[in-house]
Order: structure tokens, then C-alpha cells, then sequence
């Protein structure tokens, strides 16, 4: 941002400068003679700028600059460090013009199914009729989804045979509603181009003039310099990501709904006639827009459009959330944003942007408590076989009689 300020400022001293020279010189002649007109107008977008320990990686990239000597010089690059994705247009003098061919790094295109452009530019300069004007635009990513003009064409013998009957009820039915919805359905009706005489008919033509089912850019960016009878306009404008749904669907030409994440744009005029400029700027995260309609998304609370259709779109900006099953697993989802379009086709287009989720579940270990066990009983010694009917301890008896003479004796000798 500060080599561009510096570009800027410098260019616009340099202009200024020069006015106050020429006043200055025209003001030693008589108080009739007039001072010319003098301006400089300068834009300049990046979609993504990145410095990582001194490397610059710059992509999506575009300038412009127009000034009154005339001049007007434009550049754009896909992809700052790969040549073949820059392009250049510039002219100095009256009546000077260059349009050089868009340049991209790939550009893949698949008849009526699909088409891929990677970090593409285009650049174009004109000082035409005394109105310097300089203009330059780059993406990064640019996907066409057609199939829709495919799909019409194999539908053809359906709708040659269903739309006569189907716009006979249908009319029958909005012709009743007419009095009553009038003031919902002709706004409606009218930015879709459909006649309620024939709704499904007009339809029909209305899809016939899409262009794509759908288009995605991502790191758009935008800048030029515009010269008109009025005014000097120098505008910038950088995106994320941008989706359009049914491109040329509307009367205007705009797309079914539009969705655009991470915007910047910045305004700057100069009014010829008073010789005043103003200034202005919008930055924006989430930008939804439903026929030409701006429709607010907020934090964490996701938007349903079209819901019950096959048109059943999902927005969610900075949403989550927390499940917990009945087989006790829990789980967490974290969107940045996320866009779930067109469901009812096939699973529709799905993008998801900073989108984390996890799960975790299981079970604690159960441990028993030890269970008493009776312990062996000893088991007796069988006995010696003994003699006689009398359980009578021989043994002991006998030994104790034996130590008693012996005692006896020794005490009658002892006496003697």
C-alpha cells in the first residue's frame, strides 16, 4: 500500500505542480487569459498481497493512471511473478489507443460444459476525444459452469408438449391471484421476465438467456481511471470470492442471486466544472444479493433463500455449531463462510471457506469389583491303624510314665 500511495501522491504533485508553473507564467499576462485544466486520477486493487520474511507474492493485481497531458496507462497481473499472466496498455497524446489480448496463465475451456482461466489479466488504454481512460482487470481463479443450454436442448420435446398445458393452469391461477398480489408478484415477475399469461413459456426464454448455470471468480480485482464531460472517476475494487447464480437471468441482466466474500472498494471524483474532489470507500465480508436486492447476512445466523425449490440456497457467515447423538458422541462444525446453492440439483454447488469440524466420542473403562473366593479346606493327615476298641492315646501315656520312674529314681538316689 505505501509504494502505491507514494506512486499516487507523487503523480498527483507532479500535476499540481505543473498547474501552479503554468498559472504562475499565465499570470504575467493580461487578467483575461485562462488557466488550463489539470489532473491526475489514479486506482490501484490487489485481491491478495502476501510478504513472508522479505518474499512478495502478489496475485490478482491491477493499476491505472490517466492524467490531462493526456496520458493513460493501465497494468494487470494474475500472478506478479509468472510474465506470461501480466499485461500492460499504455498511451501518451491525442487520439492514442491499446488493447492488448487478455494474457493468463491457463486458460481451459470446455465447450458448453465448463470452462477453467487461471491468473488472467487485461489491460486497455485510450486518451480518445480528449478522455484519458485507463482500465485493467485480474482474477486469480475464473470457473464457468454451463451445462444449463445442454440440458434445455435435451428438455426440448418435455416443454414443446407441457408448456401449453402447464401455462394454461398456471395462468388461470396467478390471473385469480392477480387482484389480490398484484403489487408482490409484478416486481417479481417483471425482474424475471415472466408474462402471466405464459409463466413456464417465458421462463423458458428467461433461462435461454443465462449464460452459465453458474460462475465463480476468486481475487477479482478491478481498477480504472474514467474521463467524462463532468467528471474524473478513478475506482478500485478487490474480491475474495464472488459467485453468481443464473447469470442473465433478470431483466438487467444481472444474475438469480449473487454472492460476494471479502470486498473493497474505493471511490474517487473530481468534479471538472467546480474543480472539487470526494472521496469513499466500502469494505465489506459478505455481500448477498437476490434479483438485483441487497440482503443483510449476519454473524452466525445463516440465511435459507428459496427454500422447499430446487433453487434452495444456504448462506452462512461466521456460523457453528455443537450436535450431540444419542449413542453420546459429540461433534462441533465452524464455518468462515459457507454456501450450499441450487440443493435440489444434484447436491447444487457447495463452497466452503475456512470450514473446520471434529467429532469425538467413546466410552469409559468399567472396572469390576474383585469378587470374594472361598479358600481349600486342608485336608487331615489319614491315621496309623490302631489296635484295640479304645481310642485311647497309648503313646503319650506311656512316654509320660517312662519320665516319672526316671524322676523317681534319681531322687530316691539322691536321698541315699
Amino acid at each position: 500500500e505505501g509504494d502505491v500511495y507514494v506512486r499516487i501522491r507523487g503523480r498527483i504533485c507532479a500535476v499540481a505542480l505543473s498547474a501552479t508553473i503554468v498559472g504562475a507564467v499565465l499570470g504575467a499576462t493580461p487578467a483575461s487569459a485562462d488557466t488550463p485544466e489539470a489532473f491526475a486520477g489514479t486506482a490501484a486493487a490487489r485481491a491478495l498481497n502476501l510478504s513472508l520474511l522479505g518474499i512478495k507474492v502478489t496475485a490478482g493485481s491491477t493499476t491505472a493512471l490517466a492524467d490531462s497531458s493526456p496520458k493513460a496507462q493501465a497494468t494487470g497481473a494474475g500472478l506478479a511473478l509468472i510474465a506470461q499472466t501480466v499485461s500492460q496498455a499504455s498511451v501518451t497524446g491525442p487520439n492514442a489507443s491499446q488493447a492488448p489480448p487478455q494474457a493468463c496463465g491457463v486458460n481451459l475451456p470446455i465447450a458448453g460444459i465448463l470452462s477453467v482461466a487461471l491468473a488472467c489479466s487485461q489491460s486497455s488504454a485510450s486518451t480518445t476525444d480528449a478522455s484519458p481512460t485507463a482500465t485493467s482487470a485480474a482474477n486469480i481463479a475464473a470457473i464457468d459452469v454451463g451445462v444449463l443450454d445442454l440440458v434445455l436442448d435435451l428438455l426440448d420435446p418435455i416443454l414443446d408438449a407441457l408448456v401449453p398445458v402447464v401455462d394454461q393452469v398456471i395462468g388461470d391461477v396467478t390471473g385469480t391471484l392477480q387482484p389480490l398480489l398484484g403489487g408482490l408478484l409484478d416486481p417479481l415477475l417483471g425482474s424475471l421476465q415472466l408474462d402471466l399469461q405464459s409463466p413456464v413459456q417465458s421462463l423458458v426464454d428467461a433461462l435461454r438467456d443465462v449464460t452459465n448455470l453458474a460462475e465463480i471468480r476468486v481475487g477479482d480485482s478491478a481498477s480504472q481511471v474514467v474521463t467524462d464531460g463532468a467528471k474524473v472517476t478513478a475506482v478500485a475494487a478487490a474480491q475474495g470470492a464472488e459467485i453468481r447464480v443464473l447469470p442473465g437471468l433478470t431483466a438487467a441482466g444481472g444474475p438469480l442471486l449473487s454472492i460476494t466474500v471479502g470486498s473493497a472498494t474505493a471511490t474517487s471524483v473530481f468534479d471538472r466544472a467546480a474543480g472539487t474532489s470526494s472521496a469513499s470507500f466500502d469494505p465489506a465480508i459478505l455481500t448477498l444479493n437476490v434479483l438485483g436486492t441487497s440482503i443483510p447476512v449476519a454473524l452466525g445466523q445463516p440465511i435459507t433463500l428459496f427454500p422447499g425449490t430446487v433453487l434452495e440456497s444456504t448462506i452462512s457467515l461466521g456460523a457453528g455449531r455443537t450436535v450431540r447423538n444419542p449413542d453420546g458422541t459429540v461433534g462441533a462444525v465452524a464455518d468462515g463462510v459457507g454456501l450450499q446453492l441450487l440443493k435440489g440439483l444434484s447436491g447444487g454447488i457447495v463452497l466452503e471457506l475456512a470450514h473446520a469440524e471434529s467429532a469425538v466420542g467413546g466410552a469409559k473403562a468399567v472396572i469390576s469389583p474383585p469378587q470374594s473366593v472361598p479358600s481349600p479346606k486342608a485336608e487331615r493327615a489319614p491315621e496309623l491303624a490302631r489296635t484295640g476298641g479304645m481310642d485311647v492315646p497309648v503313646l503319650p501315656i506311656g512316654f509320660v510314665l517312662l519320665l516319672v520312674a526316671a524322676l523317681t529314681r534319681r531322687v530316691v538316689r539322691a536321698s541315699r
